[in-house]
């Protein structure tokens, strides 16, 4: 354990979900000096997740959001400083950070959590009828918009562009999606799910327009016109980007983020980085990984804080993501990378659904639709890479968690029934 004084700074560039948590962390495992948060936004602490969702849709304009990290008073229960302010260079090797605002802060340790930003399509500026929903401010502005429109032109396929069209048609919009590929999230669904998605949201309402590769989008006086058609407004959600720039400025190796090390280490001394603008190894082989999720932001982040106090934590997440989808819940588990050779699906009433993708007899990926409980019992059959007999997993009669009990037996030493 590394010995850390009273005496020492801690700053945290990133006020965001994994800036915030690792602050708490850090008092959590024992850290006594100073930890300074310094983040860009005018706002405390928030999750992203809701900005899709309930900012868009709640009924009371005062009301509409819930979602900050801590409680208000946390912060100064706790001793961390939250600065709005922007730090414009990191000094790597005097260890010190030049703020915008004026002044600079000496650290001991310094971690990134600076997040993402929307990615831009080329000409298409944000205006009073076109929008980027990556800030709270974001959703607001949107949420205002969408309070007087009629109809509205969503330019992207991905999880975020979907879960406003579903907001947008939960407030009685006619919504049209421009997606660039010939179906939906096709990296991240198997194809048979990638349709069902796609009828879903056929069936409220929604219009889709695939491979719209060469978007125009312009704006006129009342509202949008995106190649031929008019709206009222316009979506652009077509992924996000790492904000790296700090670091690649400080001389820190960047490569589609801050590269660390399976500690959360940077390339630069006693600077590390987490959250979605961390590219971190991932897997067996190590694979460059740069996660855009809830679950990552936290728990890297958490990861980071450890090491940073003087554990020896590596960063081995199972990943998992959800989104909503109108009555639709949506959980993943697992990195769908393209390699699985056989989908295994259990479907229940109501459409609840789990589908099981298998790789060489080992579930790498998992998806429930309103089927949280049972994702959660293989959760360790995914995460410890067991090896399951698929003719059981399909077994109807066998329940899942019967299946993790059953090989837990066969690990143990004791007659089992899987392979």
């Amino acid at each position: 354990m590394r010995v850390m004084t009273m005496t020492q700074t801690v700053l945290i560039i990133g006020a965001g979900q994994a800036g915030a948590r690792a602050a708490q962390a850090l008092r959590t495992y024992g850290f006594e000096g100073r930890i300074v948060l310094v983040g860009d936004e005018r706002h405390a602490p928030y999750e992203r997740p809701p900005l899709s969702k309930d900012v868009l849709i709640a009924q009371d304009d005062g009301d509409c959001f819930k979602g900050w990290v801590h409680a208000a008073g946390l912060y100064d229960d706790a001793r961390i400083e939250w600065l709005n302010d922007r730090v414009l260079r990191l000094d790597t090797q005097s260890h010190v950070a030049t703020l915008e605002e004026g002044g600079e802060l000496r650290y001991d340790h310094c971690l990134l959590t600076t997040g993402g930003r929307a990615r831009r399509l080329l000409d298409v500026p944000e205006g009073p009828h076109t929008f980027y929903l990556r800030t709270l401010d974001d959703a607001m502005r949107l949420r205002a918009r969408l309070a007087t429109a009629q109809s509205a032109a969503v330019i992207g396929g991905g999880f975020l562009g979907l879960e406003f069209a579903v907001s947008a048609r939960t407030r009685g919009l006619a919504v049209s999606v421009f997606e660039s590929a010939s179906t939906l999230l096709s990296r991240a669904l198997p194809p048979l799910f990638s349709e069902r998605l796609r009828i879903k949201h056929e069936a409220q309402g929604v219009r889709f327009a695939f491979d719209a590769k060469q978007m125009r989008v312009r704006e006129h006086a009342t509202g949008v016109q995106v190649l031929t058609e008019n709206f009222d407004l316009c979506v652009v959600a077509i992924g996000q980007e790492p904000n790296d720039g700090i670091a690649r400025a400080a001389g820190i190796a960047t490569n589609n983020g801050i590269i660390v090390d399976r500690h959360c280490r940077t390339s630069a001394p006693d600077v590390y980085a987490a959250g979605d603008c961390a590219n971190f190894p991932y897997g067996a082989n190590d694979r460059a990984t740069r996660l855009e999720s809830w679950q990552n932001a936290q728990e890297q982040a958490i990861v980071a804080a450890r090491n940073i106090v003087g554990d020896t934590t590596a960063y081995a997440p199972t990943p998992w993501f959800w989104t909503d989808q109108y009555d639709w819940n949506i959980q993943m588990l697992g990195m769908p990378d393209g390699a699985v050779d056989r989908w295994i699906e259990r479907a229940g009433a109501d459409g609840k659904t789990v589908l099981m993708g298998l790789r060489n007899g080992v579930i790498v990926h998992v998806l429930a639709i309103n089927q949280g409980g049972e994702l959660r019992a293989i959760r360790r059959l995914v995460e410890e890479a067991v090896t399951v007999d698929a003719g059981m997993l399909a077994d109807p009669t066998i329940k899942l968690r019967q299946l993790d009990k059953l090989t837990r037996s066969t690990h143990s030493g004791d007659q089992g029934v899987l392979v």
